[in-house]
């Protein structure tokens, strides 16, 4: 079924333009009980808000056709008490491929609760779970900010698991954010994560933006490469299991990402097209649409245009900050926005069909 959903975003390889960002990215809420050391969003963490109501969300997602992919994030999405009738408010309108939801897992029993609710109502969508770890208990706890972060966090991933021997469609997966502040410890923490909690996927993302702790940004490519390194080589042994949808071909994709994005990191040179405001876009908490949270434009608030998105998106002021963007030449190596510009990318695909066909000639 995702293979099928999956081919009516084949024309957008080459078109690379969509009425609608079809990769979109939600920022539910600003609230938040961590306060991690690395996190490029801690500015506008914990402010009075005033956040989008439900029949407000219905009225945006009613204004899109199919999406490929909607993230949902924050702060923590499940501080929202209405945080899974948002979720499915997407699915009834949109019906999204996969819907990812970007979780602390700080509260185990009401993110299983959820996730559960939404594998028996969203029976046509991948579900994927993103949770965090940075270290072993101590070190993650230190960088988090809060005591007991890692237990509710492994809790919360076993309980995930179960559900997944009921629902294959959902993937759980693993971010590992790496930073100076845990870089000695990464393969450690990578093998932590591999061999005792065994998610299907796990996910290196490097420290990006202007994080809470400056110092957080001083990453040594060396310890990451090692790193990266032994993760390919696993995935290439069949060691990690990877998506259940697009499975090699999403393992592939991520190798080729990562090492794009430590790349851009050591040298600071333009790799890509970006495909921010072009296919991929966010909405924050309070219904501004930005190309990409990173950037500091935006196309309008959805609020005061009808919750409309594909008439800002095709707006004048659309296509001006699509055409600064590709005029800049964007160098930062934003891992939600680098993996559909490099999924999408003409240039891009032998090499993309190359790094498949490794793994699934080790894996026969």
């Amino acid at each position: 079924m995702a293979v099928i959903s999956s081919l009516r975003f084949a024309p957008y390889f080459l078109k690379r333009q969509a009425r609608y960002p079809i990769y979109l990215i939600f920022f539910v809420t600003s609230k938040c009980m961590g306060r991690c050391a690395h996190c490029f969003y801690w500015p506008s963490l914990n402010r009075e808000e005033n956040p989008l109501r439900p029949d407000e969300v219905d009225r945006i997602a009613s204004s899109m056709g199919r999406l490929l992919q909607v993230t949902f994030t924050g702060g923590e999405p499940f501080l929202r008490d209405d945080f899974i009738k948002l979720v499915k408010t997407f699915y009834r309108r949109n019906r999204p491929v996969n819907l990812a939801l970007a979780t602390s897992g700080f509260h185990p029993d009401r993110v299983e609760a959820g996730v559960a609710e939404l594998l028996r109502d969203c029976p046509q969508s991948q579900v994927t779970v993103g949770l965090p770890i940075e270290g072993d208990p101590e070190l993650n706890d230190r960088i988090r900010g809060v005591p007991g972060f890692f237990e509710r966090t492994r809790e919360t991933l076993f309980l995930l698991k179960e559900l997944k021997k009921h629902y294959p469609r959902l993937t759980v997966l693993v971010d590992l954010t790496a930073s100076a502040l845990n870089q000695d410890h990464l393969l450690k923490t990578y093998n932590l994560v591999r061999k005792e909690l065994r998610p299907d996927v796990i996910n290196l993302i490097l420290v990006r933006g202007q994080p809470r702790d400056p110092e957080s940004l001083q990453l040594d490519p060396a310890q990451v490469e090692t790193v990266l390194r032994v993760m390919e080589e696993d995935i290439r042994l069949g060691k990690v299991k990877g998506f259940r949808f697009f499975g090699g071909l999403l393992h592939a994709k991520d190798i080729l990402l990562r090492r794009m994005a430590l790349d851009i990191y050591r040298d600071g040179k333009h790799r890509l097209p970006c495909t921010a405001g072009a296919l991929a876009g966010v909405i924050q908490p309070e219904g501004e649409l930005l190309p990409c949270e990173l950037l500091k434009e935006s196309f309008g608030s959805l609020r005061d245009h009808g919750y409309d998105v594909p008439a800002l998106w095709n707006s004048e002021r659309g296509r001006e900050i699509r055409r600064r963007i590709s005029e800049t030449r964007c160098t930062c190596y934003h891992q939600c926005f680098l993996s559909p510009s490099l999924f999408f990318s003409p240039r891009l695909a032998p090499a993309l069909l190359r790094e498949w066909l490794r793994i699934r000639t080790r894996r026969v």
